[in-house]
């Protein structure tokens, strides 16, 4: 290896990863000391945000904040963009708040030069070494070739847990028993839709908006009508009729979010089973699938869908929205009970209380059960072999079922600001991240705004 290195880098902390979760890893790093190296495979920041254009997570399902912090600021900045729109309320999700990917792109771009982060772009990381329980140097394959970087602390917020994986931690694959992940979707863009048009028929059907039954649907059509951004869970019922005339059609309801000012909706109706990241020819398979099925839904709305009919192919994109994919075997493993019983750890260092959201690999429907707020351990972010490896975001140590609450944006982005916090304190104490100070951590979370008890209250010195 040492002859084909052309480029070495030395910092106190390396993110893997540059989606929303890394670049708030890697900001929060920087921003407790630390000197900072954001990887990233793609020629942007910014991850699934840069094709979804929606954020869920930031609201319990009763409507209560559970993430603030650097998560919140970095909204707070593409809004005073013009590059997000207020939080609206939703009785599924807790809150919605548009996103422009565009200005996504720009602003996370600006956020991590303004924290001096190191970043590299175009690089993907293919190998390390190890000495005992500890990362020794991470080889990067870049434009110019083989890259050794040394950090005191590594960040896995890769889409796989590739590190953790180079490193010999055990991870699991999906759900147990037979290691099936959610779907992914092959995401897409229409616009020039008549929203008066679309507005007019749910409210004749308007259980037709949400796959669940809701408590006032006609009250909720009401409120959205004058919102930026809504929520769609929806046309079940055209769905049906679609099909009994031979149309094929992969899922129960067409899942993504709308925007009636603009006149465009984003849709994840895209239904891929079993997308595995690991694999090149099964991953091919699955992108060229999901890219095919959008003709299908494409068909469906114009000839379907009122409000529809001159709908036109706005957007696509790079590469297909993952779920799911690997879970790491951690020190503690966060399960759906814990979800559901609203568990609050001792070593909690962020809060969700988003439904767990199953986009299930067994039938074309959905699956949700809502929580109260609960926390996530920071024991469920280390692995069990390396001292000087934290996860976060999609693959911490989490069940199937709890990950689809604690993987969306908002939540992982505050998994990432613990982590990067927590990799910047370990290099100021001469710690292993296993033994530093997790209440020491918490201050400084909380200082920092974050939320990591459910009353905000923490005993701050």
């Amino acid at each position: 290896m040492e002859s084909n290195i052309v480029r070495k880098i030395e910092c106190d902390v390396a993110v893997i990863g540059g989606g929303t979760t890394g670049i708030a890893a890697a900001i929060a790093a920087a921003n407790t000391g630390a000197d900072a190296v954001l990887i990233e495979k793609n020629g942007c920041l910014g991850g699934n945000s840069t094709a979804i254009p929606a954020w869920l997570g930031f609201h319990s399902c009763d409507g209560e904040i559970t993430v603030k912090g650097l998560p919140l600021e970095l909204l707070k900045k593409l809004q005073r963009r013009g590059g997000a729109t207020r939080f609206y309320p939703d009785p599924i999700c807790g809150s919605v708040v548009g996103i422009n990917t565009h200005w996504w792109k720009i602003v996370a771009a600006e956020s991590v030069k303004e924290a001096e982060v190191r970043t590299l772009l175009h690089c993907c990381a293919f190998d390390l070494s190890k000495k005992s329980s500890m990362i020794d140097s991470l080889y990067i394959l870049g434009p110019e070739g083989v890259i050794e970087l040394k950090a005191g602390n590594y960040i896995d917020c890769s889409d796989n847990g590739i590190i953790a994986r180079l490193a010999g931690e055990r991870l699991t694959r999906g759900r147990e028993p037979d290691s099936r992940v959610q779907v992914a979707s092959w995401i897409f863009e229409v616009d020039n839709i008549d929203f008066d048009e679309l507005f007019d028929y749910l409210k004749e059907f308007p259980d037709d908006l949400r796959p669940f039954k809701l408590s006032d649907s006609a009250a909720h059509l009401a409120k959205i009508m004058n919102d930026e951004v809504f929520v769609m869970g929806a046309f079940e019922r055209l769905i049906k009729e679609a099909r009994a005339k031979g149309m094929h059609l992969e899922r129960d309801n067409m899942p993504g979010v709308a925007f009636p000012v603009a006149g465009k909706m984003v849709s994840v109706a895209c239904r891929i089973e079993d997308f595995d990241t690991q694999d090149a020819i099964l991953r091919t398979e699955a992108e060229l699938a999901g890219a095919v099925q959008t003709v299908q839904w494409m068909e469906f709305l114009r000839r379907y869908v009122p409000g529809f009919s001159k709908c036109e192919l706005s957007s696509s994109p790079m590469s297909t929205g993952v779920r799911e994919t690997n879970h790491l075997d951690g020190i503690y493993t966060l399960t759906a009970d814990d979800l559901l019983e609203g568990k609050i750890f001792d070593d909690s260092i962020a809060l969700g209380g988003y439904h767990l959201d199953i986009h299930s690999p067994d039938h074309p429907g959905l699956e949700t059960r809502k929580p109260p707020v609960y926390s996530i351990p920071y024991r469920s972010l280390l692995p069990k072999l390396t001292d000087n490896l934290i996860m976060a975001g999609r693959v911490i140590s989490a069940t199937h079922e709890a990950q689809s609450s604690t993987r969306v944006i908002p939540i992982s982005m505050a998994q990432g600001e613990a982590a990067g916090t927590a990799a910047a304190l370990a290099v100021k104490e001469c710690q292993t991240l296993n033994r530093i100070d997790v209440q020491g951590l918490q201050n400084v979370l909380s200082k920092n705004g974050a939320l990591v008890m459910p009353d905000g209250v923490l005993n701050v010195v």
